[in-house]
């Protein structure tokens, strides 16, 4: 936990308030998302291993198109603070499943299957009477062929969202806490937040065991998409945790954004952290994007919006004027969303530090690609995973044993491995670990031996790996957080994805090599990806150190004023 050992003082903090409602916000994002796992898993599955490549390809479009209007969704100041974008975001993507849910009952083979769970045991005894046994929903591939041309987009629809969701939800969060805590305090308390996604999944995934045991148990094959219902509630829950989290750092630092007491943008680029304000001091987060990324009339409005006498004020004068802007502002924001993804490349291609960020993202992305891939080709082979109740129930058993013991793992190991052996070390655990699975994988291929290196990457990834590399963009200006890193988050997971999908599709398919071939190629990636880590985990260090040293000048000017 927060402050583990220190005693219960610190959990009676503001500070440790704010990471309560971020620790359930995630936990929320997570289980609206885990919930629904297993679902896409068997989806992609009855459409076939070999259609999962153009899945993949599908879902780079929709990022790319998507990622830029989401930034500017969020970041839209006409619209309230990223937090409140946050919320509204979540609440546009509890309508899509709300929507994705009755077409999938609409072109669903029998829509009101889960009436067997409401009375099971008046359908179990209509089966024990009949002599025809039941019919399965699905198998391998067929569902391509047994279903009609809209229920397949339907199901191809449902898991490009469903993967895009996951993405914007997670990498937004991740943004608004970037803004919430700062680089000293990050160390600590994103190990915390990961346990909240943690414990998120776990209860998610246990869930969608316990409904996929019921329907095999009742018979109610294909009554999992009801679990749409209360993915949608999460959704709306983690919008509100997130409000009540930047509630929290407001209010021990009233001035949010880009702006000091006296409503103008500091000399020096940087804002000071919501979280540790006064205490730790140079957050590394610029407060001058609005200039240079909207021009002077958008860098006008947004500091007109966050005045005391703008338009969040008392002044009536200065509040239409404000207003004026901020609506000029927002029409800009959603017309210019194609140039900011391309604003994104070049702030991506204009700082190394960024590039190194890109590759290892790209790298690990493509890594785990090779995994899930591996993962299908092997569960389509096993004859003892051919229903799609089996395969949901092997899906979310193994969701639910790797979040179990990741949440212990974050709760006792993330903070102490960040703050004694550092950031750099730690970004080459996950690669290592990883090289170490491909090649077990290509000496052993088996649905077990996946599923124990899935666990323990799982671990690896999820409780050290994720936090830590939210933690290197701690030291990255606000311009670079909310348009890079988004571009970072979205896109390049999916290039990497598509590149490991299209050696999949070469070797796999093609080529038919088998799964010992596509993970001899994973052990090519994870070498990348541990050269790339060392180098990314030096460049952090020469930021951290140039951010201190900024800092205790920043300290002896202070002191030489006063």
């Amino acid at each position: 936990m927060l402050g583990w050992g220190r005693g219960t003082a610190l959990f009676s903090s503001p500070q440790v308030a704010a990471a309560r409602h971020g620790f359930t916000a995630f936990g929320f994002v997570l289980s609206s998302y885990f919930i629904l796992l297993p679902l896409r898993e068997d989806v992609a599955l009855t459409l076939g291993p070999a259609v999962l490549p153009r899945l993949f390809t599908a879902s780079l479009v929709v990022t790319a198109v998507t990622a830029p209007l989401v930034t500017a969704y969020i970041v839209n100041p006409a619209a309230g603070s990223r937090a409140a974008g946050f919320q509204r975001l979540c609440r546009l993507m509890a309508g899509c499943l709300l929507g994705l849910w009755m077409l999938l009952l609409i072109t669903a083979p029998n829509p009101w299957v889960a009436a067997r769970l409401l009375a099971p045991r008046r359908w179990l005894a209509n089966d024990r009477h009949s002599d025809a046994p039941p019919e399965p929903y699905t198998d391998i591939g067929k569902g391509a062929r047994s279903l009609s041309w809209y229920g397949n987009a339907v199901r191809v629809s449902f898991y490009v969202y469903l993967s895009l969701q996951s993405l914007l939800s997670t990498s937004t969060l991740w943004a608004v806490c970037a803004d919430t805590f700062n680089a000293a305090t990050s160390t600590k308390v994103y190990g915390f937040l990961g346990a909240g996604a943690t414990l998120g999944q776990l209860t998610a995934s246990a869930a969608a065991l316990g409904f996929g045991a019921a329907c095999k148990a009742t018979g109610a094959t294909g009554a999992s998409l009801w679990l749409l219902l209360p993915a949608a509630v999460l959704l709306m829950a983690a919008g509100q945790s997130c409000q009540a989290m930047a509630a929290k750092a407001e209010a021990l630092h009233p001035y949010m954004g880009d702006q000091q007491p006296n409503g103008q943008p500091e000399e020096n680029g940087y804002q000071k952290g919501l979280i540790g304000y006064g205490s730790v001091g140079r957050c590394g987060v610029s407060a001058s994007a609005s200039a240079s990324d909207f021009g002077q009339a958008a860098a006008a409005a947004a500091a007109a919006a966050m005045r005391p006498d703008g338009p969040m004020g008392q002044n009536e004068g200065s509040s239409r004027r404000g207003d004026g802007l901020l609506r000029r502002l927002s029409l800009h924001l959603l017309a210019s969303h194609t140039g900011r993804l391309v604003e994104g490349f070049r702030l991506i291609a204009a700082s190394p530090y960024l590039l190194a960020a890109c590759a290892f993202l790209a790298l690990n992305y493509s890594t785990s690609a090779t995994l899930y891939f591996l993962r299908a080709a092997l569960v389509s082979r096993a004859g003892w995973l051919g229903g799609s109740d089996e395969r949901i129930a092997f899906f979310a058993a193994l969701n639910t044993a790797s979040a179990g013991i990741i949440f212990a793992a974050q709760m006792l190991l993330t903070g102490r491995v960040l703050t004694s052996i550092g950031v750099g070390p730690t970004l080459l655990v996950g690669p290592m670990v990883s090289l170490l699975g491909m090649a077990l994988i290509g000496v052993a291929p088996s649905p077990a031996t996946l599923a124990g290196v899935e666990v323990v990457r799982k671990v690896v990834q999820y409780s050290l790996a994720r936090p830590c590399r939210e933690v290197l963009f701690t030291l990255v200006s606000r311009r670079e957080k909310y348009a890079a890193k988004v571009v970072l988050d979205t896109v390049v997971q999916r290039l990497g994805d598509t590149a490991a999908a299209a050696v999949f599709e070469v070797v796999g398919v093609w080529l038919s090599m088998g799964p010992p071939a596509v993970a001899a190629v994973g052990l090519v990636l994870c070498g990348a990806h541990i050269a790339v880590s060392a180098a990314l985990g030096r460049m952090y260090a020469r930021r951290k150190a140039a951010a201190a040293l900024a800092e205790k000048e920043e300290q002896q000017q202070q002191l030489h004023n006063l």
